[in-house]
């Protein structure tokens, strides 16, 4: 369950804050400050702070050394920092932080265009240590780092959660039981398969396939949760199937199938192809990291002019692979890459954590667009958000 895998997660991200991390030579441009807490406080602290998480910065001047040259042409400046902790006594930390810059430098000539690392002049270093400092003098004891304590609040969630989910399938079972004794008479509503294949997956385990469904093939709709739908099969099976491979026809007994109603966006693109492999571009939340690419195509006589409809139809893509993802034991990938195959093309990407944070609604839809990758930006560019080409 995800559930499971990010308690997981949480606790060996604390054991991290709790081994010390001795560097083996201090890079150069590194700064270091002592503070008199543990080394499981300061680490907690800094992770409370974001510090281990990258951002953009509002602009290059004054973050970055120039030797009194001046800036070449650089858009989209991001940075991260290398962090180490290294304990000095058992109630003493050393904390010692680089900052890593790099931005878009686009060439006139468009020959060496491409991101570059800048050297930081040490404001972004100092800033980080003195936040650190205020952050572990006013929030000491909101600092939690005993990980008796963690794992008891990890434990409360995941029985909430449990509860929770007990409780939902209770309340689907009544739901079940009162549509099959309301009779006959109702009206009942099928799905009807629009896609060149539709897979029916098995129950509670989506990675499991149960048949590939042709065109024109109907099965009756039992329940819908978020982007699926279990319908019914053969032999009193069922199985789950991606609302965006069928339409929705709703019936009575005396009537033939009628208010067809398509599935959002899936009247404009088409999956024709997913694989896994190795991401192959240059963008760092991927570079090196293996990704899902979704080949899509137009549908009908949409060819151009469907740059907003191509970013709707990516975000939909990003959120409906990531529930596969994070359900299925046999997907380990950091990321969705989709590549639409049109007359003007484009490719969207988006790391698997940032789908998530969106997905939990801890990043808004401005921030998650910011964090993506667009190539060509133009291809996705509409009214309501213009998304900035190679992204992070």
């Amino acid at each position: 369950m995800r559930t499971g895998r990010r308690g997981i997660t949480l606790l060996v991200d604390f054991a991290l804050f709790c081994v010390p991390v001795v560097l083996a030579e201090t890079e150069p441009g590194t700064q270091e400050r002592e503070y008199p807490f543990p080394i499981a406080v300061v680490g907690t602290a800094l992770r409370q702070m974001g510090a281990y998480t990258g951002a953009r910065l509002p602009e290059l001047e004054g973050f970055v050394r120039t030797e009194g040259a001046q800036l070449p042409p650089y858009e989209r400046p991001y940075y991260e920092y290398k962090i180490a902790l290294v304990p000095v006594k058992s109630d003493r930390t050393v904390v010692r932080v680089k900052a890593s810059i790099s931005a878009w430098y686009q060439d006139p000539e468009g020959q060496q265009s491409g991101y570059r690392a800048l050297h930081s002049n040490g404001r972004l270093e100092g800033d980080l240590l003195d936040r650190l400092d205020g952050f572990l003098t006013h929030n000491k004891s909101k600092i939690v780092s005993d990980p008796d304590v963690l794992a008891k609040r990890l434990a409360g969630v995941r029985q909430q959660r449990l509860d929770a989910e007990r409780r939902v399938a209770e309340l689907q079972k009544q739901l079940q039981a009162a549509q099959s004794n309301a009779g006959t008479s109702e009206a009942r509503e099928y799905a009807s398969v629009n896609h060149p294949v539709a897979i029916i997956r098995a129950p509670g385990e989506l990675s499991s396939l149960l048949l590939r469904a042709a065109p024109q093939d109907e099965f009756q709709v039992l329940e819908q949760r978020g982007a699926w739908l279990r319908v019914a099969l053969e032999d009193s099976r069922d199985g789950w199937v991606r609302s965006s491979q069928v339409q929705l026809v709703a019936t009575s007994p005396a009537s033939a199938p009628e208010n067809h109603k398509a599935s959002p966006g899936s009247a404009d693109f088409a999956v024709i192809r997913e694989e896994v492999s190795l991401f192959s571009g240059d963008w760092p939340r991927l570079k090196d990291k293996q990704a899902l690419y979704v080949f899509v195509r137009p549908e009908g006589s949409l060819v151009t002019g469907s740059e907003g409809r191509k970013l709707h139809f990516a975000e939909t893509i990003f959120r409906e692979r990531y529930q596969e993802i994070v359900h299925s034991s046999q997907l380990s990938v950091a990321g969705i890459v989709v590549i639409f195959l049109d007359q003007r093309g484009g490719v969207a990407a988006a790391s698997l954590e940032d789908v998530g944070r969106l997905t939990e609604g801890n990043l808004t839809q401005a921030a998650f667009l910011n964090r993506c990758s667009f190539d060509p930006a133009g291809a996705f560019e509409n009214v309501a958000t213009t998304p900035k080409a190679a992204g992070r």
